[in-house]
């Protein structure tokens, strides 16, 4: 899997596709072996790779873009990073020892970043301005919203129609279908989208097949709406604004990496 820079939806779109939960770092999963240089890259973009076999490699990317990827954070949520975290870029090769499962490969790239950046940091929870998902209608779901039978979160490695399931995203267009998946999987999304926190507020238990389909352009067409009115018409959710309280990752002390 391979996340490019610095386009943020990018990099939302392959953390969102990687379903990925927030791991501790573990002292007894280490890379064999593992490089963090300066990028001397004069290109404005870059890119993070997952190998097969557990291996990472990265070329020029920014040092605060390696901790969002390495805990699973949007950019909301990552607090106290200071300005060079954004324009120091680096190259990253991080080789296991033996074949890594991707959650081993994300704890391993936790605690690489946490010794090579000496990074500290804490958790809290914050108040912030955000919006709640809500049903745009009491008792009607739109068509692209419908109540499923099966669980692709439980059931993905043995059920075939999970693999249906995929997010595209062909400039402007990002097209989402999903198979079997919780409401939450809906937050995931917008909450990428619209890089803002949101809460779930539709009351909407089970598991669902959805289909929503919008446009980033700022002068969207009536056959390609915004994010906003495809959640209406298409999934009968809306957004409305509301102060949340967020889970923010912040970080403490953190130093420019010395090579290795």
């Amino acid at each position: 899997m391979t996340i490019s820079m610095p386009a943020a939806r990018t990099v939302w779109l392959a953390t969102l596709l990687m379903a990925a939960f927030p791991l501790p770092p573990s002292a007894q999963l280490a890379f064999d072996a593992a490089t963090i240089k300066e990028s001397k890259s004069l290109a404005g973009g870059g890119s993070l790779r997952f190998m097969p076999g557990g291996g990472i490699t990265a070329a020029h990317i920014p040092a605060r873009a390696f901790i969002t990827i390495a805990y699973e954070l949007q950019t909301f949520q990552l607090v106290g990073v200071p300005d060079w975290t954004r324009s120091a870029y680096y190259d990253l090769v991080a080789k296991p020892a033996g074949a890594a499962t991707r959650e081993q490969s994300l704890a391993m790239l936790q605690a690489l970043v946490a010794e090579r950046f000496t990074l500290t940091f804490h958790r809290e929870k914050r108040q912030m301005d955000g919006f709640a998902l809500v049903r745009a209608r009491a008792n009607e779901l739109g068509p692209g919203l419908r109540p499923s039978t099966l669980n692709c979160e439980k059931d993905l490695a043995t059920e075939p129609k999970c693999l249906q399931g995929r997010i595209t995203f062909e400039a402007p267009v990002t097209t989402m279908k999903s198979i079997g998946q919780p409401i939450q999987r809906i937050v995931q999304t917008v909450v990428g989208a619209i890089g803002a926190p949101v809460t779930d507020d539709t009351g909407l238990t089970g598991t669902f097949d959805i289909d929503l389909r919008w446009t980033t352009d700022v002068a969207p067409t009536d056959d390609i709406p915004s994010l906003v009115t495809a959640l209406q018409d298409q999934l009968g959710l809306k957004l409305e604004r509301r102060r949340v309280t967020e889970g923010v990752f912040v970080v403490d002390h953190i130093e420019r990496p010395a090579p290795h």
